[in-house]
């Protein structure tokens, strides 16, 4: 067995301590995880014990990283798990920070769902379609897009595309019927809107 000779706290990562096993450095650790793990000067720790420290505090460090990712805007587990990879994180890592983050309540694909669609109604709508088709790509579940989308949205697909086209008129007269025309009913195309919908919405906004 070898003996833990100093925690000392590093100068420029104040949540984090300088261990040195033996008077020799042993890496670095969260304060948390030492803590956490009874290392203290004088505790005796052997091969185990320091392996099992470096995996807990990758652990711990990854999940701050899934901490600060989360800050912007709520993520789907496919999301958490993108990230954790892109940052080189292996299997092991990827598998017991996603499972954290889920006995913490922060990975909960349905409730991501239903918090994507109430914002893009409010702030960005798009048609039904592209909406299913932006949570699937986040990794959603077809039946969790299909009870989220009943839940939340109580808007016609026409509602929705009122409340994209906005206060839009004006600009897209502004081009001239045939261009304006064209253009319009392309940006409600490109936000997934059913072509009767954004034909229906063009026809008023040049009789306007």
């Amino acid at each position: 067995m070898a003996t833990v000779t100093a925690l000392e706290p590093q100068k420029r990562h104040p949540d984090r301590v300088s261990l040195f096993v033996d008077g020799v450095f042993a890496g670095g650790l969260a304060a948390d995880v030492a803590a956490d793990l009874g290392f203290e000067v004088g505790a005796e720790v052997g091969p185990g014990d320091l392996a099992a420290a470096r995996a807990a505090d990758e652990l711990e460090r990854a999940f701050k990283r899934m901490l600060v990712f989360l800050k912007t805007r709520p993520r789907s587990r496919l999301e958490f798990e993108r990230r954790l990879r892109r940052y080189g994180y292996d299997d092991a890592v990827v598998a017991a920070t996603l499972e954290l983050l889920a006995a913490k309540g922060l990975v909960d694909d349905d409730r991501f769902a239903r918090a994507w669609i109430r914002d893009r109604a409010a702030l960005r709508p798009k048609g039904r379609r592209a909406m299913a088709m932006e949570l699937r790509l986040k990794g959603v579940g077809r039946e969790r897009v299909a009870a989220a989308l009943a839940e939340e949205l109580d808007l016609s697909e026409e509602e929705l595309a009122r409340r994209a086209l906005g206060r839009r008129g004006d600009y897209y007269r502004s081009k001239g019927e045939k261009k304006g025309r064209a253009a319009l009913y392309g940006f409600l195309a490109r936000r997934g809107f059913e072509g009767a919908v954004a034909r229906k919405l063009t026809d008023e906004v040049f009789r306007a």
